[in-house]
């Protein structure tokens, strides 16, 4: 079995549209041969959500993170940890969105929390501004 673990930033079983403003994170464990779903466990770190929790998500095991916007801050120090990012992911609900992950059909936007080092401020909204 091909296994891999998917961590998902979420928001009423959805995706959130801000990795630091979320509830919890999903961490999916999917196989990549059979591309389903085995296990989607909710966890968040003790001291609470925040873009600085990007070492807790690291130390989860898992190896891909899917989010919408990320700050460059908690990207950096998640690549630094080995994890791939994918950014600029939809709204869906986790199931579905890993689902189209899996199938090579998820459709990307842009990552509304990127900048150029400038300092940025997100809202609940998911509306990031610089």
């Amino acid at each position: 079995m091909n296994k891999i673990v998917l961590v998902i930033p979420t928001q009423d079983n959805k995706l959130c549209s801000h990795f630091g403003h979320c509830e919890t994170f999903s961490f999916v464990d999917v196989d990549l041969d059979k591309k389903e779903i085995i296990k989607i466990e909710q966890k968040a770190p003790i001291e609470g959500v925040s873009c600085q929790c990007a070492s807790w998500v690291a130390d989860q095991g898992a190896n891909i993170v899917l989010a919408g916007g990320i700050g460059a801050r908690p990207m950096q120090m998640l690549i630094s940890s080995g994890l791939k990012i994918i950014s600029g992911c939809p709204e869906l609900p986790i199931k579905e969105l890993v689902e189209e992950y899996l199938n090579s059909t998820l459709e990307f936007g842009e990552n509304s929390c990127s900048s150029d080092n400038e300092h940025h401020h997100c809202h609940s909204n998911g509306h990031c501004h610089h």
